[in-house]
């Protein structure tokens, strides 16, 4: 949907209702008539409702739909937030946290602490436990006024958002220890692919893009390691039926292997039994049976052991060795 463009009531109906079925324009109507949502109007009357107005009807419905809060507690949750993109994440309807802060030429200079209320929705005593668990630093100035780094914005913003699920700064000490150890491996790193580069933009950029492929990478194994011992804590992983299941299977894959490999032995076995007869029976005869066969074999072996020995030929030059009885 776009930035300026208006939707009419049965267009956000259209637009919304493969997230919710049950959307009507009557039930839009209703919320209206309660308060929580104000569209504009037409010079006739009609109902035009911008961007905006969608994504806080998005909200109150999904409200409804996973949390089944009443009207007047919505009602108050949008009255009380300072901004509805970080209500919808904080809701479950967006999946990143919408950092609405400051240009970054504004997040890299130092701001006041009485300044940061007003510009991300914290109190002061939150900051105060912040930089007491190392999580930010707050900057002394000559005067001995305190200010706060902008580039320390997103910390305080995404401390906030997991204080709401009764996670405080004290409990992302650990992070603190973990960033700590990582930022020797990343200087390494950095440091190698750098090089002899003194390119003061060429650097930072180059700084940058290593940088983030380094994070991407090791924020995937730490949250994947994160994960599993969650799921294992609370035996979700593999449960029993999972275990069973795999045993079955490989049970049932050995035992077919095995029934495969007992009839190629017996094919092979066949195959060797019946040359032999057909060398035995002479140029195999279809018409012999199973005991002529045997008998054929039986007789030549007897005919192969009566049979006297012949003298080999004498060759050119040598006398001929002829055996004789009792030579040893």
């Amino acid at each position: 949907m776009a930035e300026r463009s208006y939707l009419s009531i049965g267009q956000v109906v259209n637009y919304l209702r493969s997230s919710y079925p049950d959307l009507s324009n009557s039930k839009i109507r209703f919320l209206e008539d309660e308060g929580l949502i104000t569209p504009h109007r037409t010079p006739k009357g009609y109902r035009q409702y911008s961007k905006e107005d969608v994504d806080r009807l998005e909200v109150i419905l999904h409200l409804q739909k996973t949390r089944y809060m009443p009207l007047n507690v919505i009602k108050q949750r949008l009255d009380n937030a300072t901004d509805l993109s970080t209500l919808a994440y904080e809701v479950g309807l967006l999946s990143d946290v919408p950092l609405k802060t400051e240009p970054r030429e504004t997040q890299q200079k130092l701001h006041p602490i009485e300044d940061i209320p007003d510009l991300l929705g914290v109190k002061i005593s939150f900051l105060r436990q912040l930089a007491e668990n190392d999580l930010i630093k707050i900057v002394r100035s000559p005067k001995n006024r305190e200010l706060i780094d902008g580039r320390d914005f997103p910390i305080i913003r995404y401390a906030s958002e997991l204080s709401r699920f009764n996670i405080e700064p004290r409990n992302l000490r650990q992070y603190v220890l973990a960033a700590n150890r990582e930022s020797t491996m990343f200087e390494q790193v950095l440091t190698g692919m750098l090089g002899s580069d003194t390119s003061e933009d060429n650097r930072n950029v180059k700084i940058e893009r290593a940088f983030k492929k380094l994070h991407d990478l090791t924020d995937g194994i730490q949250a994947a390691l994160l994960k599993n011992r969650v799921y294992e804590s609370l035996n979700v992983v593999v449960n029993d039926a999972d275990v069973d299941e795999i045993d079955e299977e490989l049970d049932e894959s050995e035992a077919k292997r095995a029934r495969e490999a007992e009839a190629t032995a017996a094919a092979d076995a066949e195959d060797e039994g019946g040359s032999g007869d057909e060398a035995a029976g002479g140029n195999g005869a279809s018409g012999a049976s199973a005991g002529a066969t045997s008998g054929t074999r039986k007789r030549s072996v007897k005919t192969s052991r009566s049979t006297p020995e012949v003298e080999p030929l004498p060759l050119p030059g040598l006398e001929p060795t002829r055996r004789r009885s009792g030579a040893k």
